[in-house]
């Protein structure tokens, strides 16, 4: 239909809502887009006509198809507050759904994005383990409600195996950090953690496998072959340095229990593996600027032998008559 400059604003408003169906959400999710564009002038159209509930309708509608395309935590965040504003309505998104479970399931979506960026296997940050149980718990609540949002974006979610795998996020968050101070601890929270991703079923980054080798590593005992020191935590508070280890070593050292040897390799706590780390690294730093030292004096050497061949060659030339 034609634009026509001098229809009210109130059917304005009505013919940018139904165009954001026709033309956008009945069309599925390649033009909701342009959904989102047609309510957010049926909004403004709304409110010049003096229906702010229709303009607050037609805005919340606006940023959940906006925050459906650009998926961000910002447009999450607006897309939730805008169906709060309009209470416990019923809307059409395509199908009937409550604006209230999808301004919560919008908020979910958004702190989700937020508190997950960023963590790995190795993330000591505790400022969110009570964020990632805190996440946890808004997932449980979730159970048995129509997961409206989830149902746009035709993604499955099972909220209580969300919940478990945020749970073991933050346990395993934890377990790293106190993994310098407290081996043993972290163990328990470790073997808790790869508990509560093996609830979860699904583990997009492996951490389940990965949860459990930190444990298997944490848990062992050792003794520094330099030292003496027992130390607990492979990889963290000793490591295997690589070693000419001869029979009569294995026979009379072999069987120590907690071991010093391990195959081709002697233990080492952090202590002296990083003291010969160091002091490896300044006889290399030294060897470096020697050889460098010498390069820059081989390199004058020729610089002025070439220097004097390109005299000499000047002189004979001047020497020699032209014929």
């Amino acid at each position: 239909m034609p634009f026509n400059p001098f229809k009210d604003a109130a059917t304005k408003a009505q013919e940018e809502f139904t165009r954001a169906y026709d033309k956008g959400v009945n069309l599925g999710p390649q033009k909701w887009q342009d959904a989102s564009t047609s309510f957010t002038d049926a909004a403004k159209h709304f409110a010049e006509a003096g229906n702010p509930q229709r303009s607050n309708e037609a805005t919340a509608l606006a940023w959940l198809f906006y925050a459906l395309v650009h998926n961000d935590p910002a447009s999450w965040y607006n897309c939730s507050e805008a169906m709060s504003k309009i209470g416990d309505t019923q809307i059409n998104i395509g199908f009937a759904a409550s604006s209230v479970a999808i301004a919560s399931q919008a908020k979910v979506i958004q702190l989700d994005m937020l508190t997950t960026s960023g963590i790995n296997s190795d993330s000591q940050d505790t400022s969110r383990v009570e964020a990632l149980k805190s996440l946890a718990q808004r997932y449980l609540e979730l159970t048995g409600e129509d997961l409206v949002v989830w149902k746009l974006m035709k993604a499955e979610l099972d909220p209580q195996r969300r919940a478990y795998y945020l749970l073991g996020l933050a346990t395993l968050v934890q377990a790293n950090n106190l993994m310098d101070s407290d081996p043993r601890k972290a163990v328990s929270l470790l073997s808790e953690s790869a508990t509560q991703f093996e609830m979860a079923g699904v583990d997009p980054m492996n951490l389940r496998a990965i949860t459990k080798a930190k444990r298997d590593n944490a848990s062992r005992v050792a003794k520094c072959w330099f030292c003496g020191r027992e130390v607990q935590g492979m990889g963290t508070h000793y490591v295997l340095l690589q070693a000419t280890v001869s029979n009569y070593t294995k026979q009379k050292y072999g069987s120590e229990i907690p071991q010093s040897i391990d195959g081709a390799h002697v233990v080492a706590c952090e202590s002296c593996s990083s003291s010969i780390r160091m002091v490896a690294d300044a006889f290399a730093r030294m060897y470096y600027e020697r050889a460098v030292t010498e390069m820059h004096e081989i390199a004058q050497r020729l610089e002025a032998r070439i220097t004097a061949s390109e005299s000499q060659v000047r002189s004979l030339k001047a020497r020699v008559p032209l014929s």
